[in-house]
């Protein structure tokens, strides 16, 4: 029996290939939009729930997630590179090879997971003394810290299937899915805090069930062998050119999403010489911001296998024409959130502060600078979109390490060494100018990138 392709699936794909452009982007942008402000609204809820502990453990929860999104970053990566190539497998209608390359890939990101985890359980301290951790922090957070490092297993599974949903474009299914994982986490993390009064290892807990939904939920949808996308290990293949491509397209995300998590890490140990509280304020800070920045992300997630579809069936002119509606798309979520954090500034910080004046107004000076260059973030989420589908990932990274290494840390250790500025302010100004370099940077890159694939025509193309 040969493959087979959901006749749904398969009308949806003509769709993103001959249909409507900016309805077709709307459909699958605007889902996955709602989907991640969802997400990000239920991590919002839980770093309050966290905040009825203490202020600590609000420090501890985000100097450990950050640390953890780190080693995320390799199974992120990896999943980005493959969703490329399967949006431009599927646009191309090659479903053999899409077969091949989506169980390769699972294959791939359970054996990285495997290695990781026990590497981060067994050497647990000295990577915890590698980071700067603060010894109060190490004291509040160990266990948590070896619950997230077991999480990393269902992670890099889920991150593979969502990768697999985005690139045939269905956004109200990752919708649907990710609502029920952030209900999970909420749930649990309110009861384990708020009813049965347990630390902050249990959100831990409560983070690893809402993954094993996914798990579940995706192992359920690739359930048949026989379909394109299903799990078949006979579709393995490890000594082709399916893995060097998957390598060679996923190795610069890796190295970007890694680069940027752990120089995050770095920024962390540089905020804990302003105090532990600092750093606390610095991830609500963050974690407030994403409420219009990580949407924005996931809208150019969206485009960008719509982008890749249309290249992979030979369109390329129409490509350019989606790549201007996410464009618009993601500058337009991203003014809408400014505007709205803006209007609920002071309610936000009153939640988040606990009752604690000094936390409050820490959190203050950091936000009231970051959430200036949110905007600017749009526009980088939007160009990371063009950059993954045309395969520009070597570009992709080095736009993200400049936003780290040349935007963010010299600024930050000039700013502690050379003035007398407040943490709260110090840490404001560098959210705020990385930010916005960043975005103006990716700006000109995707300038030299459409020149190249168009001509010196492209900026008349697109604007037809």
């Amino acid at each position: 029996m040969g493959l087979q392709v959901d006749p749904k699936e398969l009308k949806k794909r003509q769709f993103f290939l001959e249909g409507n452009i900016p309805k077709a982007v709307l459909s699958v942008c605007l889902p996955m939009a709602l989907f991640q402000l969802i997400n990000e609204l239920f991590r919002v809820f839980d770093l309050v729930i966290t905040s009825q502990i203490n202020p600590e453990s609000v420090s501890a929860v985000s100097f450990f997630n950050q640390l953890n999104n780190s080693i995320v970053s390799v199974g992120t990566g990896l999943s980005i590179g493959a969703g490329i190539l399967i949006a431009g497998l599927y646009g191309a209608g090659e479903y053999e090879r899409l077969k091949t390359t989506v169980n390769t890939t699972f294959f791939m990101a359970g054996a990285a997971a495997l290695v990781l985890v026990a590497g981060l359980i067994l050497g647990a301290r000295p990577i915890l003394r590698l980071a700067n951790t603060p010894a109060q922090l190490v004291e509040i957070g160990l266990n948590y810290y070896r619950i997230t490092a077991l999480n990393l297993f269902f992670t890099f599974f889920n991150n593979v299937y969502i990768a697999i949903e985005k690139a045939r474009g269905n956004g109200s299914k990752i919708m649907r899915i990710n609502f029920a994982m952030a209900l999970t986490k909420f749930s649990f993390s309110a009861f384990f805090v708020l009813v049965l009064h347990q630390g902050i290892v249990m959100i831990g807990v409560a983070t690893l069930l809402s993954n094993l939904v996914v798990t579940a939920i995706g192992l359920y949808n690739l359930r048949n062998p026989e379909d394109v996308f299903g799990l078949s290990f006979r579709y393995v293949r490890l000594k082709n050119d399916i893995v060097k491509k998957i390598v060679s397209i996923s190795l610069p995300v890796i190295a970007e999403k890694f680069s940027f998590s752990a120089g995050k890490v770095v920024v962390n140990s540089v905020g804990v010489n302003y105090g532990t509280q600092t750093v606390g304020a610095l991830g609500v800070s963050n974690s407030v911001s994403a409420l219009s920045t990580v949407p924005a992300g996931s809208i150019g997630d969206g485009g960008a296998s719509i982008i890749r579809q249309n290249i992979g069936s030979g369109k390329k002119d129409r490509a350019l024409k989606v790549f201007k509606s996410v464009f618009l798309v993601d500058v337009a979520w991203g003014t809408l959130g400014f505007l709205l954090t803006w209007i609920f500034l002071n309610p936000i910080l009153s939640v988040f502060s606990g009752g604690d004046a000094v936390f409050a107004q820490l959190i203050r000076q950091i936000f009231l600078l970051e959430m200036l260059s949110n905007i600017f973030l749009a526009v980088h989420a939007a160009i990371m979109a063009l950059l993954y589908a045309f395969g520009y990932t070597k570009l992709s990274f080095g736009i993200n390490f400049a936003r780290l290494f040349i935007f963010r840390l010299p600024i930050l250790f000039a700013l502690k060494q050379f003035t007398a500025l407040s943490g709260g302010t110090a840490m404001g100004i560098v959210m705020m100018v990385s930010n916005g370099l960043t975005g103006l940077f990716a700006l000109l890159v995707a300038m030299v990138v459409l020149r190249k694939e168009y001509g010196s025509g492209w900026i008349k193309l697109l604007l037809h």
